[in-house]
C-alpha cells in the first residue's frame, strides 16, 4: 500500500486512494492542496474539509508518513468530554421497497453529503456512516466550548435539510454528552479515530426511541442548555444497556445565548482575588496576566465574563483567551490565544485575516518588522518572502 493510501485510510478516507493515485498526488505534495484542488478531483465538502483538517495538523510530509505507518497498538487514548450524536433515516426500509436500488444509492449519497455538510459546519466530526445513518462527534478530535449547543444545532439543522432533498426525507435523531476514550481503533491494516463510553451507547439509544422528525437529548445535555431549550421532558425512561432509567427531553427548538447569563453565586472568594489583582494593577502601572483553569462545566467561562465587567466598570482594557486541554494543536497554546485577543482575531479566523492583522501590527509600530517571522511561527502562517534579513 502506498503511502498516500495509508494516509487516507488514516483519517477514514480510503476510498479515495485511487483518485490520488490518478492524479499523482502523494503526501509530498498534501500540503499544497487547496479547497479548490479538493473539489475539482470531486470530493464532498465534508470529505475535503476532512482531508484539509487533518493536513493543517500534520507539520511535515514525513511526519504524515510516521503516523500514517504507525502500529495501532501504540496509539494511545485519551479520556475525552464529548457530545455524540446519532442521525438515522426514518422509515428507509419501506421507502427502499418503493425505489430501485439505483435510486436507493443515489439518495444515500445525497443524504449523506447533506448531513455531513451540516455536521462539518457546525464543527463536529462524522465519526462513521451505518447503513442509513450516522455518527457523529462533537468535541473530538478538536474540542469546542460550546459542543453540545453545537450538536443540537446540527440536529435540528438536519432536520430541515433533509425535508429539501428529493424525495424528501425524516430523520429520528439521539444526542447524549460524556467522558469517552477516544484513540485510533481497528488493526494494523485498518485503523480510524473513534470514541468509546456511555455517551455513544446512549445517544444511539435515544435515536431508536425518539420518531422520525425528533431529536431526543440525554440529561447532561439538557442540563447545559436548559434555559435556552423549546420542547418537553420526556421523564425517567428505561434504556436498554442502562441499570437505570435515564431522563430524556425532546428538542423542537435552542435560544441564542444572551450575552450575560444569571447572576453569578458562590464566587465571592474568586471575585475577591480578581479585584485584588485589578488593585494591584493600578498602583505598579501594568498590566497582569491570570489563569483560569478547572473542569468542564464548572463555571471558568461565567466568572470570566464576570471579572470582564469588573475591569471594564474601572476602565481597564482586556484580553482573553480561551485554551481546551482537549482541544489539539495551536489551539492548546496560551501564548497564542492572547496574541490572537491583542491584535483582534477571532480564533476560527482563516490566514488571510490572520495576516492582514499582522501587517496592520507592524505597519502601526506595535511589533518589529524584525519581529513577524516570530508572529508568524506562533499564528501558523507561512513565511513572507520579503521578510528583512
Amino acid at each position: 500500500m502506498s503511502d498516500i493510501a495509508k494516509w487516507l485510510e488514516k483519517i477514514g478516507l480510503g476510498e479515495h486512494a485511487g483518485l490520488f493515485a490518478d492524479n499523482d498526488i502523494d503526501v509530498d505534495l498534501l500540503a499544497d492542496l487547496t479547497d479548490g484542488d479538493l473539489r475539482e478531483l470531486g470530493l464532498s465538502l465534508g470529505h475535503r474539509k476532512r482531508v484539509l483538517r487533518a493536513v493543517s495538523g500534520q507539520p511535515s510530509p514525513d511526519a504524515v508518513v510516521d503516523r500514517a505507518t504507525e502500529p495501532v497498538g501504540e496509539i494511545a487514548g485519551e479520556r475525552r468530554q464529548v457530545t455524540v450524536l446519532f442521525a438515522d433515516l426514518a422509515g428507509f426500509t419501506q421507502l427502499s421497497r418503493s425505489l430501485d436500488a439505483e435510486d436507493v444509492h443515489g439518495m444515500l449519497n445525497r443524504y449523506f453529503a447533506v448531513v455531513d455538510s451540516v455536521i462539518e459546519r457546525h464543527g463536529g466530526h462524522v465519526d462513521k456512516h451505518m447503513g442509513d445513518g450516522l455518527m457523529a462527534v462533537f468535541g473530538a478530535p478538536v474540542a469546542h466550548v460550546d459542543d453540545p449547543e453545537r450538536a443540537v444545532r446540527a440536529a435540528l439543522d438536519i432536520h430541515i435539510a433533509v425535508a429539501d432533498l428529493e424525495p424528501p426525507v425524516s430523520v429520528h435523531i439521539g444526542v447524549a454528552s460524556g467522558s469517552v476514550v477516544a484513540s485510533g481503533m481497528g488493526s494494523d491494516q485498518h485503523s480510524e479515530y473513534t470514541v468509546i463510553g456511555d455517551a455513544v451507547n446512549l445517544a444511539a439509544r435515544l435515536q431508536d426511541l425518539a420518531e422520525g422528525g425528533e431529536t431526543l437529548i440525554s440529561e447532561a445535555v439538557q442540563r447545559i442548555l436548559a434555559d435556552r431549550l423549546d420542547g418537553d421532558a420526556r421523564g425517567d425512561v428505561a434504556v436498554k444497556g442502562f441499570a437505570d432509567p435515564v431522563g430524556v427531553w425532546q428538542v423542537t427548538g435552542l435560544a441564542a445565548a444572551t450575552t450575560r447569563q444569571r447572576a453569578l453565586f458562590g464566587r465571592a472568594s474568586e471575585l475577591r482575588q480578581f479585584d485584588a489583582a485589578l488593585a494591584d494593577c493600578v498602583e505598579q502601572g501594568r498590566g497582569q496576566t491570570l489563569y483560569l483553569r478547572g473542569e468542564a462545566g464548572i463555571g471558568k467561562t461565567r466568572l470570566v465574563d464576570e471579572f470582564t465587567d469588573h475591569a471594564v466598570a474601572q476602565g481597564f482594557t482586556h484580553h482573553t483567551g480561551l485554551v481546551l486541554e482537549s482541544g489539539a494543536g495551536s489551539d492548546r497554546d496560551v501564548v497564542a490565544a492572547i496574541v490572537l485577543s491583542l491584535l483582534g482575531i477571532a480564533v476560527d479566523a482563516d490566514q488571510a485575516v490572520r495576516a492582514v492583522r499582522v501587517t496592520a501590527a507592524v505597519d502601526d509600530g506595535w511589533i518589529d518588522d524584525r519581529q513577524r517571522v516570530y508572529l508568524h511561527d506562533l499564528l501558523g502562517l507561512p513565511q513572507p518572502s520579503d521578510l528583512p534579513g
